[in-house]
């Protein structure tokens, strides 16, 4: 066997191809390396260096009033529910407290602000910011539901409740929850068979105008076309709300006209104009007015359903239908008796014309554009 001990190792003279440490560089000999030395600032601290703003930045340090407000927050958020606590959670009465109760009201009106903004903005948004606004909304009525809890264990009836009920009201018609909308209305009106109908609900006043109109359009659209739940209700509210004459005679005619089916007459009595006058109120105000909003919203899904009713009639007693620049009378007729102005500001731009209104009943397979000639409609009988 050959000694290798007396062999030179051939290591000797060469470079390590291998780099002493970290960070050194890269194969070259001590003191010639390529890459930056120690102490060197690499390209990422030479970019934030560059900043002059960005220099003496520091990390956000919590202050005690910023970890009291998410406290806070986080405690509004968690706020157990009277009806499911019976007491035996911890805080589980907190809601049964009336300065509580007002801070949670404050709480959920900063939710209220940010969801009617995108609420006006529904007419654009995707169908992912549609599903995220339709699940903001539903939290925001389980927080108010929470909140009425409170209230009616306490048996509050000064002008907070007053306010959180009607405020309740008003934003499950907007947010289209008729199941909430249901729950609320008996803490704002007196049933028809109570002794005490004459006698007022709250210590600070009766509901509002727009509170009882909501009431009453609910009952109109719950149960349409009856006019029993209707009228039900109207008595109930006769002698507390309803005492403008004007108001009385415009629901009375509203009402008639349903029941005749005069559905031009109907469409007159509720397009915007008329329930300007009759509320008072300018239309462009239901901006910022959550009862006029909610008033509208449930006037214009009455209207559609008076909208398909006149169709069905229309439907059966015409065979042809002319839209042409010749027929502008029957263009308005046809516009009066399918109710199609928008009331809501914000589906102002959305108001159907009769062509464009027939256009998507042709893709339901109703009618269809007659050959060789413009502005005629065919309607297709039912079999």
């Amino acid at each position: 066997m050959q000694d290798r001990r007396n062999q030179p190792s051939s290591r000797t003279n060469e470079p390590s191809s291998r780099a002493r440490g970290r960070g050194r560089g890269g194969p070259n000999r001590r003191g010639t390396t390529s890459g930056p030395s120690r102490g060197t600032p690499g390209p990422r601290t030479q970019q934030i260096s560059s900043f002059p703003g960005l220099q003496n930045a520091r990390s956000p340090v919590a202050t005690p009033q910023a970890s009291i407000y998410e406290a806070s927050r986080r405690r509004m958020n968690l706020m157990a529910s009277v009806s499911r606590s019976s007491g035996l959670e911890k805080d589980g009465d907190d809601l049964k407290n009336p300065n509580i109760q007002e801070e949670y009201r404050s709480f959920i009106q900063g939710k209220v602000g940010k969801i009617l903004q995108d609420r006006s903005r529904s007419t654009s948004e995707s169908e992912v910011e549609k599903g995220h606004r339709i699940e903001a909304q539903q939290n925001v009525l389980i927080l108010f539901r929470k909140l009425r809890e409170g209230v009616a264990s306490t048996n509050r009836r000064d002008r907070f409740a007053l306010e959180v009920y009607e405020t309740s009201l008003y934003l499950s018609v907007l947010f289209e929850s008729p199941a909430q909308t249901v729950s609320i209305l008996p803490h704002l009106f007196l049933s028809r068979s109570s002794e005490k109908v004459d006698e007022p609900t709250f210590t600070s006043g009766s509901p509002s105008i727009c509170a009882a109109l909501c009431a009453l359009f609910h009952q109109l659209v719950a149960y349409y076309p009856s006019q029993g739940p209707y009228m039900q209700q109207l008595q109930a509210l006769s002698k507390i709300i309803l005492t403008d004459s004007a108001l009385s005679q415009w629901l009375q005619g509203l009402t008639r006209s349903l029941r005749t089916r005069n559905y031009a007459r109907f469409s007159r009595l509720s397009d915007c104009s008329a329930v300007n006058d009759v509320l008072d109120a300018p239309i462009g105000a239901s901006e910022y007015d959550l009862g006029l909003q909610a008033t509208l919203v449930l006037m214009n899904t009455l209207r559609r359903k008076v909208s398909e009713s006149a169709w069905t009639i229309i439907r059966a007693a015409y065979r042809e239908l002319s839209t042409d620049d010749g027929s502008a009378e029957t263009r308005g007729w046809l516009e009066h008796s399918l109710c199609l102005a928008s009331l809501e500001k914000s589906n102002s731009s959305h108001d159907l014309s009769v062509n464009r209104w027939l256009e998507s009943r042709e893709s339901m397979g109703h009618v269809r554009r007659k050959e060789d000639v413009n502005g005629r409609w065919l309607i297709c009988k039912v079999r």
